[in-house]
């Protein structure tokens, strides 16, 4: 098996947000080749563990967008909007296909924990 280099992008919380930005609140990654965007983690109490979205998800479309059309900053910015909004993800589990609705929540400042970009390489 071909090796891959993974970049993760952390899209939970960000220090100094303002309370009018919401999240899906999950932890995603990207594979750089294909430009599939991962569900990595679902912190509890979170919009994305409310719609049911599971690690291991892959999300193919936000809002009827194919997610590999879309750059990194895109896929922030589609998935980010006003809390209590909703946005659709069609989403990959196993052979399964299906449409998920989340409701965003706040993005809350949290000391410690910053968007970020790294490098994984398995």
């Amino acid at each position: 098996m071909a090796s891959r280099s993974w970049s993760a992008a952390l899209l939970l919380m960000a220090a100094g947000c303002s309370a009018s930005v919401g999240s899906i609140g999950a932890v995603l990654g990207r594979d750089n080749e294909s430009e599939t965007l991962y569900v990595r983690d679902v912190p509890k109490g979170l919009a994305a563990e409310r719609a049911g979205l599971i690690p291991g998800d892959e999300i193919v479309m936000i809002d009827g967008v194919y997610v590999r059309d879309l750059t990194s900053t895109q896929v922030r910015e589609r998935l980010r909007g006003a809390p209590g909004s909703a946005v659709e993800l069609t989403v990959v589990r196993g052979r399964d296909v299906r449409r998920v609705r989340v409701v965003r929540g706040a993005l809350k400042p949290h000391e410690g924990i910053k968007p970020r970009e790294e490098q994984i390489v398995p």
